[in-house]
């Protein structure tokens, strides 16, 4: 994918958030109880999108059909069904939409990706949750439990992280928690 490709579409979803007024993302922030402005939002998700595509160039992924999901308003595109929603250690905030699995978004990679406009590594965690905010079902969860555990077992031994799951925190998500395992 071309570098005037990822241009066009952060123009694009920049002048989509800015006729909003970013409301799509201070509702989606509001929903999640995270505090800030949606600004954050906006530039974590465009950065994130970014390295998203980096990552997919250096594993040889076609990353366009993804790209293409990554629409401002979940509603403009019909093949996205979740979001998840990353707290980059509090210095912003990410949402990035995907179909059924986890195909370009590695969350290994991300995890350990350096953000120097915010001066912190990786992300703290996420909530997974439906573009429409409709309650993820009790399968749902296991395979989103399943697929995020592999995808970071896959770099991360889990004496180096550890990740937590709860379904309880905020209703109709899965929020995931993941930290460095410090030695005792």
């Amino acid at each position: 994918m071309s570098e005037r490709k990822l241009q066009h579409w952060e123009q694009e979803f920049r002048r989509d958030a800015k006729t909003d007024d970013l409301a799509i993302f201070r509702d989606h922030m509001r929903r999640l109880d995270l505090r800030g402005k949606p600004d954050l939002m906006l530039e974590g998700t465009i950065g994130v999108i970014q390295a998203c595509s980096a990552y997919a160039k250096l594993d040889g992924r076609p990353f366009a059909p993804f790209l293409e999901m990554q629409r401002y308003n979940p509603a403009r595109q019909d093949v996205a069904r979740y979001a998840f929603t990353f707290d980059l250690c509090g210095k912003a905030f990410a949402r990035v939409l995907v179909a059924a699995g986890l195909e370009v978004l590695d969350l290994a990679d991300l995890y350990g990706h350096p953000w120097r406009n915010y001066k912190v590594c990786g992300y703290s965690s996420f909530w997974i949750t439906h573009i429409d905010w409709t309650d993820l079902t009790s399968a749902e969860l296991v395979q989103f439990e399943s697929e995020v555990t592999d995808d970071l077992r896959y770099d991360y031994h889990e004496d180096d992280l550890d990740i937590w799951f709860d379904d309880s925190r905020t209703a109709g998500a899965l929020f995931v928690s993941v930290q460095d395992r410090e030695d005792l």
